[in-house]
């Protein structure tokens, strides 16, 4: 039944099911965990076993007997491979929607691409409902008409979406921001493998509605990262810091900095990683956050959350969308000796000993790896106070894919005796710095509905 992708790791009282390829994952209780082993439901759970059986198959973490992994129909693809018989040279036509925040974020890196796009010998055709826009190569314009036919034909599987038409070759149905970037940095001779591409989230939108002024592509490690610049300083600040310079292919927008008033800000997407008072403590900075863009050690684990170290020597995890209300209250933190990382990933190395997580800081004067001494969650909008290891569960999924099943089991188990606590970004400022107190922490509930118990703040 588990797909050889997908891995399940047991979190004491439940388990976390969890895709290595690609981001999906489920919350197994005791009940659940024995429906994937096997175990016949109960004759008033049959409806609920057959939902979670048909959820976990379609999130490709399942395959269950007579079926198959879902496969996308072939009419588009057929109808386009008809298409591409008669151009004259590749074209990726891409579907899009003014109201797809995804869109957004990719018309805004189009846009920081203009002059790599612009000087293909292949054609880029963007469609928006009835509007189109042709880069590259020239589209005669029946063909135009015929190819913005079938974008609005792709835009039904959602946007955005892209068909590669290449003469003499089946076409390609590309969906996603991810795939739709690397058709681009392909199309215009880099190496999609080796360049940074980040799906946008909803806070990158107001990012990227405001165009920048430069793109430059620097390569920490051998990959590429694009850093958008607004304004003449941010744009030498960023040049003599890391060598960055404008990239004949294209480059997705990873990293904005920008001085809009006193601060020197730097962005991932939407989320603010720093608001320096210095040139150069905006250098520092960016240097650290590029160098943990490079490829991360064997035995290094990457999490897609954020984390805070202490002067006295140890760390704990957050939540990565709580990453822009700490930066803001970054001196508040520092008062009580707490430092946000700024890195884009937070890597964990565990104890040969005991299994503990430590956190790993590069570049960093002191200790390379500091032991994390808990685990701050956020708490759902709905339905209570969370079990502990589904607390877990979600801190497992935090796991950068792709990745490998040994990696899930070593993450689960160094998580596994963490103190949780779980509130708001508002509650993590107050625990973490005690005179800003709001409401006390929830601790989570164990698996028999007592609470776990206090664990006191992590000073």
């Amino acid at each position: 039944m588990l797909r050889p992708d997908a891995v399940v790791a047991e979190l004491g009282g439940g388990a976390v099911l969890l895709g290595t390829a690609h981001p999906a994952a489920a919350y197994l209780g005791p009940t659940a965990l024995g429906w994937l082993r096997g175990r016949p439901p109960a004759p008033g759970h049959r409806d609920q076993h057959s939902r979670c059986l048909t959820q976990w198959h379609n999130a490709g973490l399942v395959t269950l007997p007579g079926t198959s992994a879902p496969t996308a129909p072939t009419d588009l693809q057929d109808t386009a491979t008809t298409h591409a018989q008669g151009l004259p040279h590749p074209m990726l036509v891409i579907a899009m929607s003014a109201t797809c925040g995804y869109c957004t974020q990719l018309s805004a890196d189009i846009a920081a691409n203009t002059n790599a796009l612009d000087r293909l010998d292949t054609s880029v055709l963007l469609v928006d409902g009835e509007n189109t826009r042709a880069l590259g190569a020239p589209v005669p314009a029946p063909v135009r008409d015929e190819l913005a036919h079938l974008a609005r034909q792709a835009a039904r599987r959602g946007t955005p979406t892209a068909v590669l038409l290449t003469p003499g070759r089946p076409a390609e149905v590309l969906s996603g921001f991810p795939d739709v970037s690397a058709a681009l940095v392909a199309l215009t001779g880099a190496d999609p493998r080796a360049t940074v591409i980040e799906t946008p989230t909803s806070c990158s939108v107001n990012q990227a509605t405001r165009p920048v002024d430069a793109l430059l592509t620097v390569r920490p490690g051998g990959r590429r990262v694009g850093i958008a610049v607004r304004g003449d300083e941010a744009h030498r600040i960023v040049r003599e810091t890391t060598g960055a310079r404008p990239d004949d292919a294209y480059t997705p927008v990873t990293l904005t900095v920008e001085r809009p008033d006193a601060f020197h800000l730097l962005f991932r997407g939407g989320e603010l990683l720093t608001r320096a008072r210095t040139p150069d403590a905006l250098r520092r900075t960016l240097t650290d956050v590029l160098a943990a863009y490079a490829p991360a050690q064997p035995d290094e684990l990457r999490l897609l959350c954020a984390a805070a170290d202490h002067a006295d020597g140890h760390a704990v995890l957050l939540p990565r969308n709580w990453m822009s209300d700490l930066v803001k209250n970054a001196r508040r933190l520092e008062q009580h000796g707490w430092h946000v990382r700024p890195e884009p990933y937070t890597t964990l190395r565990t104890d040969p000993a005991d299994g503990a997580p430590h956190l790993v800081r590069p570049r960093h004067r002191g200790p390379a790896a500091l032991p994390v001494r808990a685990l701050l969650a956020e708490a759902p909008g709905t339905g209570g106070v969370p079990t502990r290891t589904q607390v877990l569960a979600h801190a497992v999924n935090w796991i950068a894919r792709p990745t490998t099943p040994d990696a899930v089991h070593t993450l689960a188990a160094s998580l596994r005796t963490l103190p949780v606590h779980v509130g708001t970004w508002q509650d993590a400022l107050a625990h973490l710095a005690p005179s800003f107190r709001r409401k006390p922490w929830q601790e989570p509930e164990s698996r028999r509905g007592r609470r776990s118990p206090p664990t006191g703040p992590t000073r």
